[in-house]
């Protein structure tokens, strides 16, 4: 049985995501498994060349899904872990600690018809504004080095690398 989620904290959104008509609605336990199917979708093609049958790498997947879950929640007690609804329908997921002076962007995964859409870009740059009215020193994050995609917007919205993270991942900040 997965953990689950710390209970939610009041949300205000900007209108850049009302316009978008994008709500991030609290993540709860009964959405644990879409949320591992999302995962499922996104790292599949990483295991195209893995020499498994399909139900040996989405067994792979859901067990890295819970192992990535149960960190978060664990080291994040006391962040926003929230769905990112389109006109209702789940399409990712947008977790985020703002407990510490440097907030954390702990994830954020879209599902494949969202990537590309702005909506993206729109979270983190409302993240960011939010960090910097609360007078947070910055905002880091770690992205995958297989993510150059992630990558490219995260420098586009002014974050910097900082460093390796394990030697698969790359730390990046960003200060207001």
């Amino acid at each position: 049985m997965l953990a689950p989620f710390p209970a939610p904290l009041p949300l205000p959104l900007p209108d850049a995501l009302h316009a978008r008509d994008v709500t991030l609605p609290p993540a709860r336990a009964a959405d644990l498994q879409p949320l591992a199917d999302l995962y499922a979708v996104s790292r599949m093609p990483d295991l195209l060349l893995a020499p498994w049958p399909p139900e040996r790498k989405r067994s792979f997947l859901d067990e890295q899904f819970a192992l990535q879950h149960a960190h978060f929640v664990k080291h994040h007690r006391k962040g926003h872990f929230r769905l990112v609804a389109r006109q209702g329908t789940r399409i990712g997921r947008f977790y985020f600690d703002c407990s510490l002076p440097e907030w954390v962007l702990i994830d954020i995964l879209l599902g494949p018809g969202a990537q590309g859409s702005g909506i993206g870009g729109a979270l983190i740059g409302w993240l960011q504004q939010a960090a910097r009215e609360a007078g947070a020193v910055g905002l880091r994050l770690s992205v995958a080095r297989t993510n150059p995609r992630a990558r490219a917007l995260y420098q586009r919205l002014g974050f910097i690398d900082a460093g390796d993270v394990a030697g698969t991942h790359i730390a990046m900040v960003w200060r207001p």
